[in-house]
């Protein structure tokens, strides 16, 4: 018995392509792919065994390469008497993504109901007032609150969330602008009226010569008509512990002030700042806010925590995260005002990123949050490499753009190596993560962080991944370097449109066996066409194991941490798609 393992939703012509057969032990060796138009075989190739992957209780895997094919058309994948019929395109599968993908996000507007609370929301805890907060996106298919980072307690692993989404929708359409095909046009004014709407909620958010507000929070309770009126606020976290899932640990111990409302640049400042300096560059229609006071809010809070950061991190220091981040918010300010101090000031956060690397040996290095401990991330892997590619595309100064494109290349070279390390037939990026004082690898995120018990799937991650190994391979002049980083582009995104292991394509409305999100069995959270799920874990009691709960089982009854919704997945795989060539 065999499963043929493809791209549900349809291959690139230029691109790289591959089929992946799952084997129960049958011996096979070849594949052929037939033409649908005539039924004529246009090609054969032979199955690389790669074997079982432990600890995965799986079958063994064999795959196959194609890229050569290129003609656009559906074709027949045939494996001994199985087939799987597959599409070939030139860019009409990374238009109908993108488009839905932006058509998901407009579903997400928090609107209707939710809008007429939101324009007066009160603070939950302490803080006094009320402010006009309506806009903004649905944090996610299971929850209406709305996030810059709702780990704003975390130091290392915070989430980019509500300025990532609306930044990509800048950034990813200035990549659009760029392609050939004039199918695009409709698009992108699409892509710019999202951007808008969320620059537009991002200025409300912004307190006038500070910070943002950090997060709307909902509590709707299923079982009652009146799921919105009176059950919206104006969040905080406490600095030491989240009370996400419970109480928080430290609730007694702890003095609620107005920073705890607000974001450090880690926890959403930095990428909101490079959103709306991005934003002020475009064209937009706006009927509350100007271009001007998009980039006058940027500036405002730039300045602010630059100098303040301190008082909103929850441990009072600066660290990794922060200055990825706002490297990417000094560049955007740059590209926007042209003003040299912030080229200057990218200038000293790339410095000290380069200081959060340690060379493994010549020509690698990996990111670190502190000397031994590997920077690893559940959704956000990529932005580092991001920061340092955006920031070396604009520096003026050759000697240090080489640099900055030179460390994202070592990074990369070394996530190639250790990723092909194992037996890996999906390309599947690895971590690095410390264990017992040992840094090891593996393939999913920890369930055992400083931010436990949160963990869930990582497509986020691994289109991040995706877009920061194509960004790097369009500056590298290492030939193999290129091609293996070509590869991981293509492959993590392959993974979320269905060839994984369970055979289950993760956006909603494409391919096959789309997960679905229960709440305690309860289907009301559906989830929206053109959206990503979190995706594929490790097994709950097993690190190495795999998992993916699509329906209701005895051990969970509640499969968010699998099949939840969630902005930041949509928002990379959106731009990892704006961003390559056709």
């Amino acid at each position: 018995m065999v499963r043929i393992l493809i791209n549900q939703v349809g291959y690139i012509s230029g691109d790289r392509k591959r089929v992946i057969v799952e084997s129960d032990g049958e011996k096979i060796d070849v594949f052929t792919i037939i033409r649908d138009q005539d039924n004529k075989e246009v090609y054969k190739g032979d199955l690389v065994y790669y074997g079982r992957v432990e600890r995965w209780n799986k079958g063994e895997y064999l795959v196959g390469d194609f890229s050569s094919l290129s003609t656009p058309g559906s074709y027949k994948i045939k494996v001994g008497n199985d087939t799987e019929r597959i599409e070939i395109s030139e860019y009409l599968v990374s238009l109908r993504l993108i488009s839905a993908n932006t058509a998901f996000f407009k579903a997400q507007r928090s609107s209707g109901e939710w809008d007429s609370e939101d324009r007066h929301l009160s603070f939950s805890g302490p803080r006094k007032g009320e402010m006009d907060l309506r806009g903004g996106w649905f944090d996610a298919s299971g929850d209406h609150g709305i996030h810059l980072s709702h780990l704003s307690h975390s130091t290392w692993y915070n989430p980019q969330q509500m300025g990532l989404s609306t930044y990509f929708f800048f950034k990813g359409y200035d990549y659009v602008e760029k392609k050939k095909s004039p199918s695009y046009t409709i698009l992108k004014k699409r892509m710019l009226d999202e951007g808008s709407w969320g620059a537009d909620f991002l200025v409300r958010t912004h307190i006038p010569s500070g910070s943002f507000i950090r997060s709307i929070r909902r509590n709707e309770d299923l079982d009652h008509m009146d799921v919105i009126k009176g059950t919206r606020s104006i969040g905080f976290d406490y600095h030491n512990s989240s009370d996400q899932f419970s109480e928080a640990e430290t609730k007694d111990s702890e003095i609620v002030d107005d920073t705890y409302y607000e974001t450090s640049l880690r926890s959403g400042g930095a990428l909101a700042i490079a959103a709306l300096a991005s934003a002020s560059t475009h064209e937009i229609i706006s009927e509350d806010f100007s271009s001007q006071d998009y980039l006058k809010a940027a500036e405002e809070a730039y300045e602010y925590l630059v100098k303040y950061n301190n008082l909103y991190t929850n441990d009072g220091k600066w660290n990794f995260v922060d200055y990825y981040t706002v490297l990417l918010a000094s560049t955007e300010l740059y590209l926007s005002t042209k003003d040299e101090k912030y080229l200057l000031d990218s200038r000293a956060w790339c410095r000290k990123m380069i200081e959060h690397t340690e060379v493994i040996k010549e020509g690698e290095r990996r990111f670190e949050y502190t000397p031994g401990l590997p920077f690893h991330h559940a959704s956000d892997e990529g932005l580092p490499i991001l920061s340092l590619v955006f920031y070396g595309e604009v520096e003026k100064d050759d000697s240090l753009s080489r640099e900055a494109f030179r460390v994202a290349e070592e990074v990369m070279r070394h996530k190639v190596r250790i990723t092909k390390e194992r037996v890996n037939p999906f390309n599947y990026p690895v971590e690095e993560v410390l264990d017992n004082g040992c840094v090891k690898t593996q393939f999913f995120f920890p369930h055992n962080t400083t931010v436990s018990p949160w963990w869930q799937g990582e497509n986020a991650r691994l289109a991040s991944l995706s877009a920061a190994s194509y960004l790097v391979s369009t500056h590298t002049e290492d030939e193999n370097l290129k091609n293996d980083l070509e590869e991981m582009s293509t492959f993590t995104l392959d993974w979320i449109m269905g060839q994984n292991p369970f055979d289950s394509s993760m956006i909603e409305g494409f391919g096959r066996n789309n997960p679905k999100y229960f709440f305690f069995n309860n289907y009301d959270y559906v989830n929206i066409p053109g959206g990503i799920v979190n995706g594929i874990t490790s097994m709950i009691d097993d690190e190495e194991g795999i998992d993916l709960v699509m329906e209701p089982r005895s051990d969970v009854s509640d499969n968010w941490r699998w099949a939840e919704q969630w902005i930041p997945h949509v928002s990379w795989f959106m731009f990892a798609k704006c961003i390559r060539k056709e």
